[in-house]
Formats: C-alpha cells, sequence, structure tokens
C-alpha cells in the first residue's frame, strides 16, 4: 500500500485533519520518529546480553500507539523470549480467570445469604 491509497481512503474531514497535521509539520515528526524505531544502534539482545548485528532478529508487538520492539542475536534467544513472554501471558489469564470465578463467587454467596 502506497500514500496515494492510504489518502484515498480518508473521509473528508479526516483529509482536512492531516492536511492540517502536514502543515504544521507533526507528519515529519512522525515520520522521523518512525524511522528511529527502525534503526539498529548498540542493541543487546535481551535474552543474553550479546551485541546484535544489522541481520539481527526482531520482535515488533504492542498497541500501535505503544509499539515495543526487541532485537536478538539468534533464533535460539527469539524462540526462548517468545516461549517465556507466552507462558507469563498464560499465568496472567490464569490468575484473572481465577480473581474473576471467586468474584463471581463471591457475588453468588451474597445473594444467596439475602
Amino acid at each position: 500500500m502506497n500514500y496515494i491509497d492510504i489518502i484515498d481512503k480518508l473521509e473528508e474531514n479526516e483529509l482536512e485533519m492531516f492536511e492540517k497535521d502536514l502543515k504544521e509539520g507533526y507528519v515529519q515528526k512522525y515520520i522521523e520518529r518512525k524511522k528511529e524505531f527502525f534503526k539498529i544502534k548498540n542493541k543487546t539482545c535481551p535474552v543474553c546480553g550479546n551485541n546484535v548485528r544489522e541481520d539481527c532478529f526482531v520482535l515488533i508487538w504492542g498497541e500501535p500507539s505503544i509499539r515495543k520492539k526487541a532485537h536478538f542475536c539468534g533464533i535460539d534467544c527469539l524462540n526462548y523470549f517468545i516461549e517465556q513472554f507466552i507462558n507469563k501471558r498464560i499465568k496472567t489469564q490464569k490468575i484473572e480467570n481465577k480473581k474473576e470465578m471467586l468474584e463471581n463467587k463471591g457475588i453468588k454467596n451474597r445473594s444467596k445469604k439475602k
């Protein structure tokens, strides 16, 4: 998708907002920030601590407004990171489910007492 396709999909008010942001320099600032996001400068692998090269593995995740990015020196470190991330997510989900069950149980017990 190129920028013409993106602009073609904008509604009139969105196009006016984009034009205003473009004139005020916000678009250029965002482009510069996005370029910085893709640069690799003195990065280290979060798993083993080795310096990473330009041809490293990169993982980008999160919501568009708060993206996170990590650089890995090898596929083994990337794999380990993903496994740990998934395991943490599963544990967090289990804890949230238990809390929800207990809260629901408490509500049911209170309603039975009445």
